[in-house]
């Protein structure tokens, strides 16, 4: 597989469940303030997030890392202003064919105002992965910021993956040392959806519907 089809491959995933993850990006973007440090995560909503970052006028003199291959291409391709305005740093690793991003991070930075990342899963046990690179990349990065921002669409809640990225215990830890963590995700019926979101909230997370 090219280069090119690693792309079109990621381009039909971002195809999945779309008009929920754009609604969860635009949602995000109210998040974002003028001169915010900010890590963007792998994944194809925080992919819509950085779309939708080059397109506003709203957000300006940002401080951006992101280990996103695909919107690094995106940003270079469409929007090249967008490099005039914000800082844009590129973490170091090894780069995921599977996700177009740069795992086995080494992080050029101590501390990060905002996290924005997707999780595959994230249950009442936390967040979680079929990926054991983003274990590590989840563990570092909570560690160096003062507010994750979690995006996730309602085919997520109550799912839980191979390996645990970040269990509820160590959460309910960051937010007791003032951690900030919020879930943004759409509006969901189903019972699980339901009692997950309800079990996060108890446990002080901030829960948005969009």
């Amino acid at each position: 597989m090219d280069i090119k089809d690693l792309f079109l491959s990621f381009e039909k995933r971002r195809k999945f469940n779309q008009e929920q993850k754009e609604k969860i990006a635009q949602k995000c973007m109210e998040l974002i303030s003028t001169g915010d440090d900010i890590f963007l995560g792998a994944g194809t909503t925080a992919s819509f997030v950085g779309e939708y970052l080059a397109r506003s006028e709203k957000h300006f003199m940002l401080k951006i890392w992101t280990n996103n291959v695909f919107v690094l291409n995106v940003w270079l391709k469409s929007y090249e202003s967008f490099f005039l305005e914000n800082f844009i740093g590129i973490v170091s690793g090894e780069v995921s064919r599977k996700n177009l991003s740069i795992v086995d991070i080494h992080f050029n930075f101590s501390r990060i105002g905002k996290v924005i990342m997707g999780s595959p899963g994230i249950s009442a046990k936390g967040l979680t992965s079929d990926d054991i690179n983003t274990v590590q990349q989840v563990e570092h990065i909570t560690r160096r910021a003062s507010e994750i921002i979690i995006l996730a669409d309602s085919s997520k809640i109550g799912r839980e993956c191979t390996y645990q990225s970040r269990s509820m215990r160590m959460m309910k830890i960051d937010m007791k040392n003032k951690k900030k963590y919020t879930l943004i995700t759409n509006h969901d019926r189903g019972e699980l959806c339901q009692k997950t979101l309800s079990k996060l909230s108890s446990n002080g997370m901030r829960i948005i519907k969009v």
